[in-house]
Protein backbone atom coordinates (compact mmCIF):
# COMPACT_ATOMS: atom_id res chain seq x y z
CA UNK A 1 0.00 0.00 0.00
CA UNK A 2 1.48 3.08 -0.87
CA UNK A 3 1.95 6.17 1.71
CA UNK A 4 1.77 9.51 1.29
CA UNK A 5 4.58 11.95 0.64
CA UNK A 6 3.32 13.48 4.33
CA UNK A 7 3.87 9.78 6.23
CA UNK A 8 6.80 9.01 5.03
CA UNK A 9 8.42 12.43 6.12
CA UNK A 10 6.90 11.81 9.16
CA UNK A 11 8.27 8.46 9.30
CA UNK A 12 11.62 9.65 8.29
CA UNK A 13 11.57 12.66 10.73
CA UNK A 14 10.73 9.93 13.64
CA UNK A 15 13.64 8.37 12.91
CA UNK A 16 15.85 10.95 13.47
CA UNK A 17 14.47 12.11 16.36
CA UNK A 18 14.89 7.81 17.39
CA UNK A 19 19.07 9.36 16.36
CA UNK A 20 19.04 11.97 18.30
CA UNK A 21 17.37 11.16 21.50
CA UNK A 22 19.95 8.26 22.02
CA UNK A 23 22.31 10.36 21.12
CA UNK A 24 21.55 13.11 23.48
CA UNK A 25 20.92 11.03 26.32
CA UNK A 26 17.22 11.65 26.34
CA UNK A 27 16.34 8.34 27.09
CA UNK A 28 13.18 8.76 28.38
CA UNK A 29 11.92 10.85 24.94
CA UNK A 30 13.42 7.55 23.13
CA UNK A 31 11.81 5.36 24.60
CA UNK A 32 8.69 7.05 24.10
CA UNK A 33 9.28 6.97 20.49
CA UNK A 34 7.86 3.94 20.61
CA UNK A 35 4.46 2.37 20.74
CA UNK A 36 3.35 0.81 24.13
CA UNK A 37 4.81 -2.98 23.15
CA UNK A 38 6.91 -1.42 20.99
CA UNK A 39 10.25 -3.96 20.69
CA UNK A 40 14.23 -3.37 20.04
CA UNK A 41 15.87 -6.93 18.76
CA UNK A 42 19.50 -7.18 18.57
CA UNK A 43 20.76 -9.45 15.71
CA UNK A 44 21.84 -11.70 18.91
CA UNK A 45 18.30 -11.99 19.38
CA UNK A 46 18.12 -10.34 22.63
CA UNK A 47 14.95 -8.46 22.52
CA UNK A 48 14.12 -5.32 24.89
CA UNK A 49 10.27 -4.85 24.98
CA UNK A 50 8.01 -2.20 26.27
CA UNK A 51 8.53 0.94 27.79
CA UNK A 52 10.32 -0.13 30.85
CA UNK A 53 13.03 -2.56 29.02
CA UNK A 54 13.63 0.00 26.04
CA UNK A 55 14.10 2.59 28.74
CA UNK A 56 16.15 0.55 30.82
CA UNK A 57 18.50 -0.83 27.42
CA UNK A 58 19.31 2.98 26.50
CA UNK A 59 19.86 4.15 30.05
CA UNK A 60 21.52 1.31 31.59
CA UNK A 61 23.55 -0.59 28.86
CA UNK A 62 23.97 2.76 25.54
CA UNK A 63 25.12 4.85 28.32
CA UNK A 64 27.62 2.42 30.23
CA UNK A 65 28.56 1.43 26.50
CA UNK A 66 29.43 5.41 25.25
CA UNK A 67 30.89 8.40 26.32
CA UNK A 68 29.58 10.24 22.67
CA UNK A 69 27.46 8.70 19.60
CA UNK A 70 26.41 9.95 16.56
CA UNK A 71 23.73 7.82 14.99
CA UNK A 72 23.57 8.44 10.96
CA UNK A 73 20.70 6.45 9.15
CA UNK A 74 21.03 6.61 5.20
CA UNK A 75 18.85 4.98 2.12
CA UNK A 76 15.75 4.78 3.38
CA UNK A 77 13.33 2.93 1.99
CA UNK A 78 10.24 3.07 3.30
CA UNK A 79 6.60 1.26 2.45
CA UNK A 80 3.28 1.36 3.50
CA UNK A 81 2.49 -2.38 4.80
CA UNK A 82 1.34 -5.10 2.19
CA UNK A 83 0.42 -7.68 4.01
CA UNK A 84 2.83 -9.88 3.27
CA UNK A 85 5.25 -9.49 6.55
CA UNK A 86 4.17 -9.49 10.45
CA UNK A 87 3.92 -6.06 9.99
CA UNK A 88 0.55 -6.24 8.43
CA UNK A 89 -1.41 -3.80 6.40
CA UNK A 90 -3.21 -0.51 6.23
CA UNK A 91 -2.76 3.26 6.00
CA UNK A 92 -1.70 2.81 9.66
CA UNK A 93 1.40 0.47 9.27
CA UNK A 94 4.70 1.03 7.24
CA UNK A 95 7.60 -0.84 7.04
CA UNK A 96 11.58 0.95 6.65
CA UNK A 97 14.66 0.27 6.00
CA UNK A 98 17.53 2.12 6.41
CA UNK A 99 21.54 1.76 6.86
CA UNK A 100 23.36 3.04 10.02
CA UNK A 101 26.55 4.30 10.13
CA UNK A 102 27.52 4.48 14.32
CA UNK A 103 30.44 7.05 15.64
CA UNK A 104 31.37 6.28 18.93
CA UNK A 105 33.75 6.94 21.44
CA UNK A 106 33.65 4.19 24.52
CA UNK A 107 34.23 4.88 27.94
CA UNK A 108 38.14 4.31 28.06
CA UNK A 109 38.53 6.26 25.39
CA UNK A 110 38.85 4.11 22.29
CA UNK A 111 36.88 5.82 19.26
CA UNK A 112 35.17 3.53 16.64
CA UNK A 113 32.23 2.84 14.24
CA UNK A 114 29.68 0.68 13.51
CA UNK A 115 27.79 -0.09 10.05
CA UNK A 116 24.61 -2.04 10.54
CA UNK A 117 21.05 -2.37 8.80
CA UNK A 118 17.84 -1.21 10.62
CA UNK A 119 14.41 -3.13 9.69
CA UNK A 120 11.71 -1.41 11.12
CA UNK A 121 7.79 -0.99 11.57
CA UNK A 122 6.16 1.60 12.11
CA UNK A 123 2.50 2.15 13.52
CA UNK A 124 0.19 5.02 13.05
CA UNK A 125 -1.68 5.53 16.52
CA UNK A 126 -4.09 8.73 16.73
CA UNK A 127 -2.59 10.14 13.49
CA UNK A 128 0.87 9.83 14.53
CA UNK A 129 3.36 7.53 13.49
CA UNK A 130 5.34 5.58 16.22
CA UNK A 131 8.07 2.71 16.49
CA UNK A 132 6.13 -0.67 17.09
CA UNK A 133 9.55 -2.51 15.93
CA UNK A 134 13.39 -2.00 15.34
CA UNK A 135 15.08 -4.91 14.21
CA UNK A 136 19.36 -4.36 14.22
CA UNK A 137 21.55 -6.29 12.01
CA UNK A 138 25.34 -5.37 12.04
CA UNK A 139 27.59 -5.59 9.51
CA UNK A 140 30.95 -4.15 9.37
CA UNK A 141 32.63 -2.41 12.82
CA UNK A 142 35.97 -0.62 13.61
CA UNK A 143 37.08 -0.84 16.49
CA UNK A 144 40.73 1.71 17.68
Amino acid sequence: MALSHADVQAIQRLKHEYCFTIDGGEYESWAGLFTEDGRFIRDSGETFEGYDELYAFASEGFDDAFDHSAHMVTNPVIDGGDGNSAAGEGDDVAIGRWYLLLFYRRSDGDVGWTQARYDDVFHKIDGEWQIAEVDLTYGVTRDD
